[in-house]
C-alpha cells in the first residue's frame, strides 16, 4: 500500500534577497554628468584598473583591453559612491552577461573602490575588434588568436 502524499507541499526556495550593491540594465548607455571632482576622476581610474579583472569567459581577455568598455565615472548619492560602467560586449545574444555582471561586481564593489556598481549595456557603436587595446591584442595573440 502507497501513502497518499497530495496534501503534502512541496518545500518553499525563498529566493536570494535581491542585492542592492550592484544593478545592470539594457537601456543603453547613461550620460557622464557635466562635472566630477578630481576625486571622482581618480576614483574613475582606480574602478577602471579593477575591471581589468573582469575576463570575458568566451575570450579569457579582460573586458578592458578587449575595448568592450566604453565609460566609467563616480558619483555620490546619499552619501554612497556610485561606480557607473558603460559597456557592450562582443555579441548582443552573449548568454554570459550574468558572469560578467557578477565579475564586475566582486572587482568593483569587492575591492572597496565603490559602495555600488551601476552597469548599463551599451549596443552603438557595437563592438569589432578595431576596440582591443595593444595589450589585449598580445594578450589575444598568445592564445592563438590572428588579430
Amino acid at each position: 500500500m502507497t501513502q497518499d502524499n497530495t496534501n503534502e507541499q512541496a518545500p518553499v526556495v525563498e529566493e536570494a534577497a535581491e542585492d542592492k550593491a550592484s544593478s545592470s540594465n539594457f537601456d543603453g548607455a547613461r550620460e557622464r554628468p557635466t562635472e566630477q571632482t578630481e576625486e571622482q576622476v581618480a576614483q574613475a581610474y582606480d574602478v577602471e584598473e579593477y575591471m581589468r579583472d573582469v575576463i570575458d569567459p568566451e575570450l579569457g581577455i579582460n573586458v578592458v583591453d578587449l575595448g568592450l568598455v566604453y565609460d566609467i565615472w563616480v558619483e555620490e548619492e546619499a552619501g554612497e559612491k556610485i561606480a557607473v560602467v558603460n559597456m557592450t560586449l562582443t555579441s548582443p545574444a552573449c548568454p554570459l552577461t550574468d558572469v560578467i555582471e557578477d565579475q564586475a561586481h566582486s572587482a568593483v564593489v569587492g575591492s572597496g573602490s565603490a559602495d555600488k556598481l551601476e552597469l548599463n549595456w551599451v549596443w552603438m557603436p557595437p563592438w569589432g575588434a578595431h576596440m582591443i587595446t595593444e595589450d589585449g591584442r598580445e594578450q589575444m595573440r598568445a592564445l592563438g588568436f590572428a588579430v
